[in-house]
Formats: structure tokens, sequence, C-alpha cells
């Protein structure tokens, strides 16, 4: 017999079974840490999910209300436009009131494994 990627996840015991589709890097003008994105797809979804290294923080600006699930996206297109535009709408915000980026603004994702 032979079994599918897909079919051979499908235990009970098997919990939130996701395959790594692609990685992506980058870094906000003047902060040279670098922000990975990973995008995964549940094995049993059409969907795909973002996981970020860093999420950004800037206490003297109110961050934006998160959209609803705004961390997947049924193309790799949309999916990554939703996290840097979150990130770099932020970002845009604290500039436009005059603030200097620091790379403290970025704090680790403690979710985010490196591999």
């Amino acid at each position: 017999m032979s079994w599918s990627r897909e079919e051979a996840l499908t235990d009970p015991a098997v919990r939130e079974a996701m395959m790594f589709t692609s990685e992506f890097r980058f870094r906000l003008r003047d902060i040279p840490t670098e922000i990975i994105l990973r995008l995964y797809r549940p094995l049993h979804s059409g969907r795909l999910v973002v996981r970020r290294s860093h999420d950004l923080s800037i206490p003297q600006v109110a961050a934006p209300a998160p959209t609803a699930h705004a961390d997947e996206s049924d193309s790799e297109g949309d999916a990554l436009h939703l996290v840097v535009d979150e990130m770099v709408a932020l970002y845009n915000a604290a500039r436009a009131q005059g603030l200097t980026p620091d790379a403290s603004w970025l704090t680790p994702n403690k979710n985010f494994r490196d591999l």
C-alpha cells in the first residue's frame, strides 16, 4: 500500500499537522534585525498559516486592531501581504510621529523556533 503525505498523518493521535511551504526574510529600514516569515499549510486545509520570528511593538504608537485571522490566507501573496502590511503600517505610523527606528521595536516571538 502506498501512503500519501496527508494519509500518513491521519491517526487521531496526530494533531495540527502542517507542511512547511516557504520562508521569507527581510529587514525594516534602519533596523538591523532580520525578520523571518515562514508559511505553512495545514495538511487538511487549503489555507496558509504565517509564523513570524519577531513582533513589532512600539510603545508610543497604538497598534492597529488585528484583523480576524490575519495570519491565515489562501495564497502566499495574500498571506505575506497581510503580515508585512501590518508591520509596515505600524512602522510608518511611528516614523510619521517623528520616532527614530530602533531594534528594541522588534521583540522575538517566543513561539517561533529556528530550524
